[in-house]
């Protein structure tokens, strides 16, 4: 009697644990949702203000909005007007919500010369379609 009810729960659990595998939402690939440039972000890697001009003496901030689940690996490839790479950076992701990441230049020798700038952010390697995003701005004299 016993060995039968615990038969019983037992295929009833594996029932119930089919049943919400198959209710469950599948996980959604990581992808690049947005990049704002700016001069600020807030604690959450937030652009207090987008903007694509900037004075020499500014700080860059790329803010990148990653949406999926999964771990990655995000690039920032930022390059002068001449096309000069001047600044590579990296970072590995572990993502379980929608989280923004930064990455950020600040002025080489106190200022950035000036001229029209490009950053290029990728998502594991920028191989899969929207995970490569490209961004210009533009340093000069600000009044």
């Amino acid at each position: 009697m016993i060995a039968s009810l615990r038969r019983n729960a037992a295929v009833w659990m594996v029932g119930m644990l089919m049943g919400v595998a198959a209710c469950s939402k599948p996980a959604e690939p990581l992808k690049i949702t947005q990049v704002d440039l700016t001069h600020e972000v807030d604690e959450h890697n937030e652009a207090r203000s987008a903007r694509e001009t900037f004075a020499p003496t500014s700080t860059i901030y790329a803010s990148i909005a990653i949406e999926g689940t999964g771990e990655g690996t995000l690039t920032a490839q930022w390059t002068d007007p001449s096309g000069q790479v001047i600044a590579d950076q990296k970072q590995d992701l572990t993502n379980v919500k929608p989280t923004r990441y930064e990455f950020h230049i600040p002025p080489a020798k106190g200022e950035h010369p000036l001229g029209r700038y490009h950053v290029t952010i990728a998502l594991n390697g920028g191989k899969e379609a929207g995970a490569t995003k490209h961004r210009e701005f533009e340093i000069r004299v600000t009044q």
